[in-house]
């Protein structure tokens, strides 16, 4: 069973849940953006919840080479020649699953594009997706929770001035529209940092890194393993599928948990 890449529009790859214990060799975790909303198209689509699927940040059209079996939001059946379109709207990103999830090389034991080591490839026009065949399962999918995103104090508090976690959350932050997989850019109330030695050391998803203008940075999936810009708090990871959830020019309020 296929599917013909007909038209593109933004940021289209194959991802799975990520790869685990590479940090050392310079390979964050990567994987979905959204994990939960990778995890619960592939549910609707009978698959086991880490199989690979298409990735949608912007709009991506497929065609159906043989008769197959999809979710994106709802699960439905494709006959030879139709066409799925899919829209990563009102979230930020959306998912496209295929019964038995999409077939492509296992690298560092993960199937998802990784584009800033070369690993995969953006989908382009004409590209054709065969699925895997993998085993089949049957789950409940689960729904993202709206609200505050949970953060927790970070490991710099001293290079901020002493009432920079409480600016982070006193007021909403908005999703900046050149953000993408490595990290998201927040523009906002300004961080007041002190005079601080900037140093390299591992970085983590989820980290709210603060460069010298004050307008925060969460690190995303395919994040640097280091970095040097002060960490003033880092998303709670029960929540960081509901942050990376937000559409770009949307809004987060963030809210500390000590």
């Amino acid at each position: 069973m296929s599917l013909v890449v007909v038209r593109t529009l933004g940021l289209c790859t194959v991802q799975d849940l990520g790869r685990f214990h590479h940090m050392h060799e310079g390979v964050p975790h990567g994987g979905a953006l959204v994990p939960e909303l990778l995890v619960r198209a592939n549910r609707l689509a009978g698959n086991h919840d880490g199989a690979a699927a298409i990735e949608v940040l912007g709009r991506l059209v497929v065609r159906a080479t043989t008769p197959m079996s999809i979710a994106t939001d709802a699960s439905r059946l494709l006959r030879v020649g139709d066409e799925v379109e899919v829209i990563s709207e009102p979230r930020r990103v959306a998912y496209l699953a295929v019964r038995g999830g999409i077939d492509c090389p296992v690298i560092l034991d993960g199937r998802g594009a990784f584009l800033t080591a070369g690993i995969g490839a953006p989908l382009r026009v004409n590209d054709e997706l065969e699925t895997a065949g993998d085993p089949e399962f049957d789950g409940e999918p689960d729904d993202l929770v709206d609200g505050p995103i949970t953060v927790v104090p970070g490991p710099d508090a001293d290079a901020f001035a002493p009432d920079a976690l409480a600016t982070l959350c006193a007021a909403p932050y908005r999703v900046d529209p050149s953000s993408n997989r490595v990290g998201t850019r927040l523009s906002g109330q300004s961080i007041a940092r002190v005079d601080y030695r900037e140093r390299s050391r591992p970085l983590a998803p989820g980290a709210i890194a603060v460069p010298r203008d004050g307008q925060p940075i969460v690190l995303g999936p395919d994040h640097p393993t280091t970095g040097g810009y002060p960490v003033i708090a880092v998303v709670a990871h029960a929540d960081l599928g509901c942050f990376h959830a937000i559409r770009l020019g949307g809004t987060v309020q963030f809210s500390v948990r000590r």
